[in-house]
């Protein structure tokens, strides 16, 4: 006679577990659900910065980077949870800590972000060690001019060359490399940000996109490289929107397998019960709608959005929420869809921890979500605690 099987209770009890620490959002009726930390850094706000990816999943698993005191740290989770990969984690020390990460079969690249500093590093899974190795690291030319850069992101065209975009001082700019290990000098793509402006590069269907802010022209822009094309050959300038302070530096963007592109983008409204936010459809033709969700309210005050989808179709747009009565902050998970030319917004579940503080910088992969992999979500709190949820609970 077979054993009878014990699944039926482990998953009653998991049921049990996850519901104690839920309850209901009496306003909205949204779930609400309270998560403890998965990690601790000596870093505060770990998971920054805007409009970073620090996260990926393949074959050997789940993998993060995060600030530290000491240099980003590589987290993997396991059997016990998340862990520090010391190793490679002793590679890293010292180098900035603020990560862009892009990861593609065995190989990962990230920009690391300083004051006036970028660097690349390249990381190499090794089967026989089951282990990330460390493989080399090299510093981006920064002209002697730089005064600050704020953020910066990394991508990979169909050629395989590599790219990084960054704001520095006024300034968007680009850098370019055959192999990702040799790059250019810089090439400027605008010269007349505001300080507070960011850019954000994206690799799209035999192009690349840079889109960045402009605050001084209340404007989102972007310019457009051909794969194959000189470095330096780029689109005129492309007006995304202009106008009614619809600029901010909070971007975020997910690639859709037909080589369509969502941007999310926050706007300086700030007006009450007028949207915080801007979701922006780019087609396969380049062309560009412009939706604005997400009002400002009494209770409510919206950021930093971040965007990402399943492979299926589903759509999944995150971002943090200051509660503006008590001053407490929560993750809010919505659900896009659209049906024909309309947009639903639809608010899925609160995210909370037990912290009186900030919370946010919500970070997920670069890639889009496999249906058969897990689909986590990451954030941190000023005290160095990260957070982490898996929207595949949701499906």
């Amino acid at each position: 006679m077979k054993p009878k099987s014990t699944l039926p209770f482990f998953l009653a009890l998991i049921c049990f577990l996850l519901s104690s620490h839920q309850s209901y959002s009496q306003e909205t009726k949204t779930p609400e659900l309270y998560l403890d930390p998965i990690f601790k850094v000596d870093y505060g706000n770990a998971t920054a910065d805007k409009p970073q990816s620090k996260s990926w999943t393949n074959k050997h698993g789940q993998w993060l980077i995060v600030g530290d005191k000491d240099g980003p740290k590589l987290l993997k989770k396991d059997a016990v949870g998340w862990t520090s990969q010391s190793k490679v984690n002793q590679a890293l020390k010292g180098l900035p800590p603020r990560a862009d990460v892009l990861s593609k079969d065995d190989e990962t690249h990230m920009v690391l972000v300083d004051e006036c500093a970028l660097t690349v590093v390249k990381l190499t899974y090794a089967p026989a060690t089951k282990q990330y190795e460390h493989q080399w690291k090299v510093n981006l030319p920064i002209p002697k001019q730089c005064n600050s850069i704020e953020t910066a992101t990394i991508t990979q065209d169909s050629k395989n060359q590599f790219w990084v975009s960054a704001d520095m001082n006024e300034n968007i700019m680009v850098w370019h490399s055959l192999n990702g290990q040799d790059w250019s000098n810089p090439f400027t793509l605008a010269d007349d940000i505001n300080a507070d402006d960011i850019s954000l590069i994206v690799g799209l269907k035999g192009q690349v996109s840079v889109i960045w802010s402009n605050q001084n022209t209340q404007s989102i822009m972007e310019k457009i490289h051909h794969d194959g094309d000189t470095f330096n050959q780029w689109s005129q300038p492309i007006i995304v929107q202009q106008g009614d302070n619809n600029a901010d530096d909070h971007l975020n963007a997910t690639e859709f397998e037909n080589g369509e592109m969502i941007l999310v983008t926050k706007n300086s409204v700030d007006n009450m019960n007028q949207p915080q936010f801007v979701l922006r459809e780019r087609d396969i033709k380049g062309n560009w709608t412009n939706i604005p969700y997400e009002n400002l309210t009494q209770q409510r005050s919206p950021s930093r959005p971040i965007i990402n989808h399943v492979a299926s179709g589903k759509i999944f747009e995150i971002h943090a929420v200051r509660n503006r009565e008590d001053n407490l902050y929560f993750i809010s998970v919505n659900e896009i869809i659209k049906e024909n030319d309309n947009w639903q917004f639809r608010e899925l579940i609160q995210l909370k921890t037990n912290i009186l503080g900030k919370n946010g910088d919500v970070t997920s992969s670069k890639a889009s979500f496999l249906p058969d992999e897990p689909k986590l979500i990451f954030f941190s709190d000023e005290m160095g605690n990260i957070y982490s949820f898996d929207l595949g609970t949701l499906l």
